[in-house]
Parts: structure tokens; C-alpha cells; sequence
């Protein structure tokens, strides 16, 4: 069987490599011949663990093909649509990109191909837009939605985990996407009444995600105003164990902030529909906003810290760790780690040095930023360590290098590293000071 990718960036490269086989042989067709070509050379243009390693072996293995020919569509027996939809003007999903691809794509469609869109929707996108686009002269064609699920950072094996949700423009379309990833990727798929359902599905995925979380911001930036010694993070675990249903209580960690592709934009989505509809989804759009602050919450929590000092903020050297939205991940889309690091170069900081591991020299190019190849490099005379990401080699940097490599009485500021009370004892016997989110 011969699959066509459209879009080899995030999700589609992670989608093509894996089903890629002696069964399954994949055209990886994207417009950027720099992404392409990053692959092939094997300089990964996307930080995803055991990526690139795929793809090579894949490439090699002449089951997996990167091209910039969209023509290679006519001799494939499924389409795989996975281009961006970003955040439009009012909060809209921007389907252009969606649209000019089917648009493009359309006299290459042959009567009898499976489609199957992965790009994040808005419900009745797949039934309106692009069915309605590559339907045409096409007799029957099967199109079907399903949502796109995967963490950054573990990509690969969710996709081969979690259970794919299949909705079709009608019911023979859904049977056929559900034994497509059946066979192509051995794993469970959840077929819904339509291909409405399917899009709301992601939609509604990520807008739990995103309250949850904002939930969690609220208490914590609560508990940091409170005149009582509470952890947040010990609330928390305590508050889960409570039943409640089928299953706990389960309120995620508080952070630095939320970033990455999908939430700072699905739930917008959701929320302006509701708008188109008459009806105000105020918990969608206070998520949004309770998330959104956060950078400047953490920000603030430093510049309390450092004024009370009465040092010249100029001169202190803030040492960060961690430039990615997620802790394991080099995926810097949308981080808030940017709108953080601005927070503190407009109080007056203006000594960092950095640390990530993770992410590509190309994203740190874009963010104009120059990291240090060793931790202890960066925190070394640093009047304060912001651990915004817990990678591998974050998470194992040891207590005592900290305090021997930072200034004395310097500041930890555990954006994302979660120490635990122990560990946080142990910092204070140190000489160091800590802060934390609601901490």
C-alpha cells in the first residue's frame, strides 16, 4: 500500500516514519525542501526523541521517500493531510493553509483513495471544506477526520499507544480509516457517529487540558499571596486522592506557564464558535487568560525578590534553564519562556545565560539566543537559577553543584522542576534561597 504524507513537520513526520514499511510505503511530501533536506542530511529541523533516528533508518530501508512533488498523491492509495491551522484574526482557526492544500492536491485525487485529515478543526471543516474540495468529479472518495492526540516529547510512542478516534463523512469511510490504522500501526481505534464528533473530540481534549491547568494557576498564584506557609504542589497531591466518578480527582501541575502548538489555540477555536453561536464559553476563555499571565507571574516573583535586595537589577546574572515549553521536549512553539524572558529584560535584568540541551541550533537562531553546551557553565556566579524546563540533565543537576557553582544566597526559582520538601530544606541548609509556583 502506498500513503502519501502532506506535511512533514511535527506530526506528519512522526506519522510517516512509523507507519513506513515493506507494507506500507510512504511519499513524505512537504513545500519545504530546508525541512526535507534536514532530515535527509540527518540534522533533525524538529526536536522529537528518536526521531531523526527514524527517519534515517526508514530513508534507508527505501520505504520512506521525502519529496517536494505533489504528485506523487495520484499513485498513493491513502492521503495523510497534516498542514498547520493556526490562530487566526478574532481567535479563528485560520484554514487557509488547509484550504489552498486540498485546493492544490484536488487534481491528483483519484476516485476510490482514503483521506484522512489530521490538522486540528473546527467541526464541520472536513465535511464543508474539504470534501467539498476534492470531491469534485471524484465519485467516491473517502474522507475522514481524526484527531491528532500526541504529547511532544513522546510523540512516537503515543502514536503507537493511544487509541485514534475515527469520524468519516459516512460510515464506510469510518470503517475503512479504522482498518487502515488498524493494520498500518496495531492499534485500537475509537470510531464516532461522524466526522463533526471526531473534530470536536480534539477540540474538547485540549480545552480539558487547558482548564485543568489554568485551575492548578489560580491556586498556585493564590497560595502565593496567602499569609500561610502552603506548598500548592502538596495541595494538589493531596486533593487527588479524592474519588470522585469513575476515577480521582485530578488536578495537573501549576508551571511557568502553557505553551506548545495545540493549547494556546484549540480552545480559542471552541470559544469563538460558541461567539458565532450566541453563547459565551466563559471557562474556555478564562482558561486562556489564567494560562496567558503566567510568565508574568513568575517574572514577578523574582523582581519581588531581587528589589527587596536593593541590588542593581543590571548587574545580578539570572541563569535559565530550560527554553522549551515542556519539560523532555525541545519544542520552543509558543514558549512561555520568551514573554518571560522579556518580563525581566524590561525590569531591568540584563545578564543571562542559558541552558537547553534539547532544543535545535536552528529554533535557538530564531530566538536569538546563544546557549551554554554545560549546565554548570551557566549557572556558574549566577544570583539566580530559573529552572523553566526538567530535562534529563536539568532534573539531575545535584543540589550541592548548585550551591558551589552559584553565588551565595543565590535565588532557585522552580518554574517546572517540582523539588521536593526535602530537597527544599536541603537548598535552604545551603545558604540558597527558593521560590516557587505557589511554593
Amino acid at each position: 500500500m502506498i500513503i502519501s504524507v502532506i506535511g512533514f513537520g511535527h506530526i506528519g513526520s512522526v506519522i510517516g516514519s512509523v507507519i513506513a514499511s515493506d507494507d506500507f510505503f510512504v511519499y513524505g511530501i512537504d513545500k519545504n525542501n530546508d525541512l526535507l533536506n534536514s532530515f535527509i542530511n540527518e540534522q533533525s529541523p524538529i526536536s522529537e526523541p528518536g526521531l531523526q533516528e527514524l527517519v534515517t533508518y526508514k530513508l534507508k530501508e527505501k520505504n520512506l521517500l521525502l519529496t517536494n512533488n505533489i504528485k506523487h498523491i495520484s499513485e498513493s492509495d491513502v492521503v495523510i493531510i497534516t498542514v498547520g491551522t493556526p490562530l487566526g484574526e478574532n481567535y479563528k482557526a485560520d484554514l487557509s493553509q488547509l484550504s489552498k492544500t486540498c485546493n492544490e492536491i484536488q487534481p491528483y485525487i483519484n476516485d476510490g483513495q482514503l483521506i484522512l485529515i489530521k490538522s486540528t478543526i473546527p467541526p464541520g471543516t472536513t465535511r464543508n471544506i474539504v470534501y467539498k474540495i476534492l470531491s469534485k468529479n471524484k465519485k467516491n472518495i473517502d474522507v475522514v477526520f481524526s484527531p491528532e492526540r500526541l504529547a511532544e516529547g513522546n510523540a512516537i510512542n503515543e502514536l503507537k499507544t493511544l487509541p485514534i478516534i475515527v469520524g468519516g463523512i459516512n460510515n464506510k469511510a469510518s470503517e475503512r480509516a479504522s482498518e487502515f490504522w488498524k493494520k498500518s500501526i496495531d492499534v485500537e481505534t475509537i470510531i464516532v457517529k461522524s466526522a463533526e464528533t471526531s473534530e470536536f473530540v480534539k477540540l474538547a481534549n485540549n480545552a480539558w487540558i487547558d482548564l485543568n491547568i489554568a485551575l492548578a494557576h489560580d491556586l498556585a498564584r493564590l497560595s502565593d499571596t496567602l499569609d500561610h506557609d502552603i506548598d500548592i504542589i502538596e495541595v494538589i497531591s493531596a486533593a487527588n486522592s479524592l474519588k470522585k466518578g469513575n476515577s480521582n480527582v485530578n488536578i495537573l501541575a501549576p508551571s511557568n506557564g502553557v505553551g506548545g502548538y495545540c493549547l494556546t489555540k484549540d480552545p480559542w477555536f471552541l470559544y469563538t464558535l460558541g461567539k458565532e453561536k450566541g453563547i459565551e464559553l466563559e471557562t474556555i476563555k478564562s482558561g486562556r487568560v489564567s494560562n496567558d499571565i503566567m510568565p508574568e507571574h513568575s517574572s514577578q516573583k523574582i523582581i519581588n525578590f531581587f528589589n527587596k535586595s536593593k541590588k542593581n537589577l543590571s548587574k545580578i546574572k539570572i541563569a535559565i534553564l530550560g527554553l522549551s515549553f515542556k519539560s523532555n521536549s525541545g519544542d520552543i512553539r509558543f514558549t512561555p519562556v520568551l514573554p518571560f524572558i522579556e518580563k525581566m529584560k524590561k525590569a531591568g535584568f540584563k545578564n543571562f545565560s542559558y541552558f537547553d540541551d534539547l532544543v535545535t541550533s536552528n529554533d535557538l537562531k530564531k530566538m536569538n539566543i546563544k546557549t551554554n553546551k554545560y549546565i554548570l557553565d551557566t549557572i556558574k556566579g549566577a544570583d539566580c537559577i530559573v529552572f523553566m524546563a526538567a530535562h534529563n540533565e536539568i532534573l539531575n543537576l545535584k543540589i550541592e553543584d548548585i550551591a558551589n557553582y552559584s553565588n551565595d544566597s543565590a535565588l532557585i526559582f522552580d518554574g517546572r522542576r517540582y523539588f521536593t520538601r526535602h530537597e527544599i530544606d536541603q537548598i535552604k541548609n545551603l545558604n540558597l534561597n527558593y521560590t516557587g509556583i505557589g511554593r
